[in-house]
């Protein structure tokens, strides 16, 4: 485990990187489908009762045993068995788990193939090693069947980006996107998470560049672009043929996975920092960006983005050869739908396709190494052995997604589908259960002895100062993991 080292805007990082994900830039075209309005009362409501779980799981790491004014380590498992029993905390270890690894693993297939395109986009073709050759074929307007070059070859390279057909589809193959990707987070994995809070702040920083650039080039975009009433950006979008509710929810929580990584961020943060205050400005500031990036791009591009759930987009009606861009990267990369000026020089070009390219591996690659360090913290905290941990945590997601690099778009939703229920239980549904639990129990049997003194610390939610270590009971120190027989939780002066 990692030492009590991290500060405010570390933390700060963290947390929001846990937020602001790859599926942010799809999130204007949701705009467009079902009207800015659903959207954004969705945005605003998740938003709230996301930072009210986590300030709500904040104060019941307060109150298990040891682990008062968080001066221990009480990992999200270990909290859940607490409150809730052996059967919840089973229930929650499959169910966080299942969420973190199928993220993981859906993050890793997304990375190495924006990787492999970058190479192809750089150096002209990207390679890999086919361990599965076969001959691959596609099928063109009157349906007669083509060879896919290189489809059958155990090494090829060949350029993704403009090539008829896939050479790697329904193949295994270990890509060079693949193997980078696994070096830059295979080895921060293996770290502590106080250890990653440099990479967590440089992605961030990063994340927040490109995406503020790419809001910027929309409102640009938007006045010299044509619009007429059936493109424009509507309230609710009610057309038969353009308008659907049905991917808002979906899309939206997918991306607002932080409660899970918030008791690691709090085992490892600073004494003087305050948990509330943290969260708040955090969520509030990632809330701020899903506004400004989706209301930027839908507003400019609501011709030609393409609803997730209708396909289709409204230019792709009036002439149906168009290809509607599936997001806004997409946008970014179609020189003739983004306003002239951004086009006419070459540093901004290449800086608008450096930016495309690093923001899924920026935001995906932060994140897979964050989630393995979460999931490996929950399986030694409760008895697992490290070597175990660091198979289960690290290096199962990239031996799961190797078979599946290249798979039709199929598996990429499946994962997608489960994360989504899984990320709900762990969410939002253990810890108001928790809650609901103690509350009852303070009504039953009073509110405790200490809670004058605890509620001096910032809001409920401050690990103490020297003088409350020591007036801290010390009947309360030891082990919190009641499954983990040898883990002890030392005081931090």
């Amino acid at each position: 485990f990692g030492s009590k080292t991290i500060g405010y805007f570390a933390g700060f990082s963290l947390l929001c990187n846990s937020i602001i994900g790859p599926g942010m830039p799809g999130l204007p075209n949701v705009f467009v489908e079902a009207g800015w309005l659903i959207p954004t009362i969705c945005i605003v409501v998740i938003y709230s009762m996301t930072t009210m779980s986590c300030s709500m799981f904040g104060e019941l790491m307060r109150e298990v045993p040891g682990n008062d004014h968080f001066r221990g380590r009480a990992e999200y498992t270990t909290i859940v068995k607490h409150f809730l029993g052996r059967r919840w905390y089973l229930a929650s270890l499959i169910g966080l788990n299942c969420a973190l690894q199928s993220l993981n693993i859906a993050s890793i297939i997304q990375s190495a193939q924006v990787t492999d395109t970058a190479i192809a986009a750089i150096f002209g073709k990207t390679c890999s090693l086919n361990l599965t050759p076969f001959k691959n074929f596609w099928t063109d307007d009157n349906g007669q069947e083509h060879y896919v070059n290189h489809s059958d070859d155990f090494f090829s390279c060949f350029d993704v980006n403009h090539s008829q057909g896939n050479a790697w589809g329904c193949h295994v193959v270990i890509s060079i996107g693949y193997v980078l990707v696994l070096l830059m987070a295979v080895p921060c994995s293996m770290w502590n998470l106080d250890d990653n809070v440099a990479i967590q702040v440089v992605c961030l920083i990063l994340g927040v560049l490109f995406m503020t650039a790419w809001a910027i080039i929309s409102m640009v975009s938007y006045s010299s672009m044509e619009h007429d009433g059936l493109s424009s950006l509507k309230a609710i979008n009610s057309s038969p043929a353009l308008g659907s509710q049905a991917g808002v929810l979906g899309s939206i929580l997918f991306n607002w996975n932080v409660l899970t990584t918030v008791p690691s961020w709090i085992n490892e943060k600073k004494p003087n920092i305050s948990v509330n205050k943290t969260l708040w400005c955090c969520t509030t500031f990632c809330m701020t960006m899903y506004l400004f990036i989706s209301l930027a791009g839908a507003t400019a591009f609501a011709d030609v983005l393409q609803g997730p759930v209708t396909g289709t987009c409204a230019r792709q009606l009036r002439d149906p050869a168009f290809n509607c861009p599936n997001d806004l990267m997409q946008v970014m990369t179609r020189g003739h739908l983004v306003e002239a000026a951004w086009r006419q020089g070459v540093v901004m070009n290449v800086l608008i396709q450096f930016s495309v390219y690093m923001f899924p591996i920026v935001a995906e690659v932060s994140g897979i190494v964050v989630f393995s360090i979460i999931i490996k913290y929950n399986l030694v905290e409760n008895g697992f052995s490290k070597t175990f941990s660091n198979v289960f945590g690290i290096a199962l997601p990239w031996m799961v997604s190797l078979p599946v690099l290249y798979m039709p778009n199929i598996v990429a939703q499946f994962i997608n589908f489960t994360s989504l229920i899984f990320l709900t239980f762990a969410n939002f549904v253990v810890p108001l259960a928790m809650y609901a639990i103690l509350q009852g129990r303070e009504m039953r049997e009073g509110p405790p002895q200490d809670e004058g003194v605890a509620s001096k610390a910032d809001e409920g939610a401050i690990a103490p100062s020297a003088e409350d270590h020591g007036e801290a009971s010390k009947a309360d120190e030891g082990a919190i993991a009641s499954s983990a027989e040898d883990a002890s939780f030392p005081e931090t002066d």
